[in-house]
């Protein structure tokens, strides 16, 4: 499995930029469940999302390749498919971390290998305690909406909740694997430098840099998650 170590801000004077560490994973690879097959509430649970993570990955696709999503199916439907589809864009590598045995950490030439796995295991310490406290949090969420499962119709808020235990569980498992530092190799890739002084150019002139270092590394998907990041960063 490869992981790009992406510079994401200009760095400071006598300092260095924001990194995120990203992945593309085969679009035809499936998210494997991380329970035995069965009956259990937990199986069944983790069967539903898997279910409708493929179809949040679809439709993530699709809003990638700048295709309309269709309104299809029911109001609940819908509205578990955006927030995995926004699951999908923002826990798509812990999502497909936890299960690699092995991974090439791919960072700029002008960071060293050794800070490189610095970085890359201290951000996987955090992901895994922070996912760790969510996945604890929403768990207890629906428990202690057991008592709506009596009410005819739906229990939106405790599927919602249930989705969110689930993919908290899986970035909790793959932050765990992440943060060991024998995981990883390490990999200096030019074109990640270079990408780094696309960052201080103008809108334009920064699109066709991405664009330029997203074909050398054959990452189809670049160019939409830098967009991403820049319109985080500008409603900080």
């Amino acid at each position: 499995m490869d992981v790009f170590m992406l510079p994401v801000s200009a760095a400071p004077e006598g300092g260095e930029p924001r990194f995120e560490f990203y992945c593309e994973p085969p679009p035809d690879k499936p998210l494997t469940g991380d329970v035995s097959q069965g009956p259990s509430l937990m199986n069944r649970v983790i069967g539903g999302f898997k279910q409708a993570l493929a179809e949040g990955e679809a439709e993530e696709s699709r809003k990638e390749r700048g295709e309309v999503v269709a309104a299809e199916g029911s109001r609940v439907g819908r509205f578990l498919k955006r927030k995995l589809a926004s699951a999908v864009a923002e826990q798509r590598l812990l999502w497909h971390l936890r299960h690699a045995s092995a991974a090439r950490l791919i960072h700029p030439d002008t960071v060293t290998g050794a800070r490189a796995l610095e970085l890359v295991t201290a951000e996987f310490r955090k992901d895994h305690d922070k996912h760790r406290l969510w996945c604890g949090i929403d768990a207890g969420i629906v428990v202690a909406s057991a008592p709506l499962a009596l009410v005819p119709g739906p229990n939106v808020f405790a599927y919602y909740f249930m989705f969110r235990t689930v993919g908290h569980f899986f970035s909790m498992r793959g932050a765990k694997k992440g943060r060991d530092a024998s995981l990883w190799t390490t990999v200096a890739s030019p074109p990640l430098s270079d990408l780094e002084r696309t960052l201080i150019l103008d809108p334009q002139a920064r699109a066709e840099g991405v664009d330029a270092v997203a074909a050398a590394l054959g990452l189809e998907r670049l160019g939409v998650f830098m967009r991403r990041v820049a319109e985080r960063a500008s409603r900080v």
